[in-house]
């Protein structure tokens, strides 16, 4: 008896090749992306003023405080709940600021990524990796606006 579906079957099979052929070729570019992503987030750093300009936040790609520098007359200019505001204003800006630069950096990974297929196109029915993933980022941002110790932040 012969096979009903062979022109299906065969049409099935380039397919599936096509597409793990593709994903091979995102994640080789994706290896070869990676040292050098690694090596500027490593290096990167994001610096902010407060409004006031009596403090300045550097931090890493991650958002991290590297480094604080308030200017010569900080203590004379204003008092220590102002400054202690200032120096949270400008370590939130140099963060978002990372945030940003951040995603320029991975954009050679994450962009690659977006373009290979997902698991819905192996497996119908599967779980769309890419929904989820937006899904988590959502929940992280939501998270984090509601900061407790963010002024306004409920």
């Amino acid at each position: 008896m012969t096979d009903p579906f062979p022109d299906d079957l065969a049409a099935t099979n380039l397919e599936l090749k096509r597409i793990v052929n593709s994903l091979l070729d995102g994640l080789d570019q994706q290896q070869a992306d990676l040292p050098g992503v690694c090596d500027r987030l490593a290096r990167s750093r994001s610096s902010a003023w407060s409004d006031d300009r009596t403090v300045e936040v550097t931090v890493d790609a991650y958002g991290i405080v590297v480094g604080t520098r308030l200017v010569d007359n900080a203590f004379q200019k204003t008092n220590p709940d102002r400054l202690a505001g200032s120096i949270t204003e400008a370590a939130r800006r140099a963060a978002a600021t990372a945030q940003r630069r951040r995603a320029e950096i991975t954009a050679p990974i994450t962009d690659s990524a977006r373009l290979l297929a997902d698991l819905p196109e192996l497996v119908p029915g599967a779980a769309d990796l890419r929904e989820i993933q937006d899904v988590i980022g959502a929940a992280a941002r939501t998270r984090s606006d509601r900061d407790p110790d963010r002024p306004n932040s409920r």
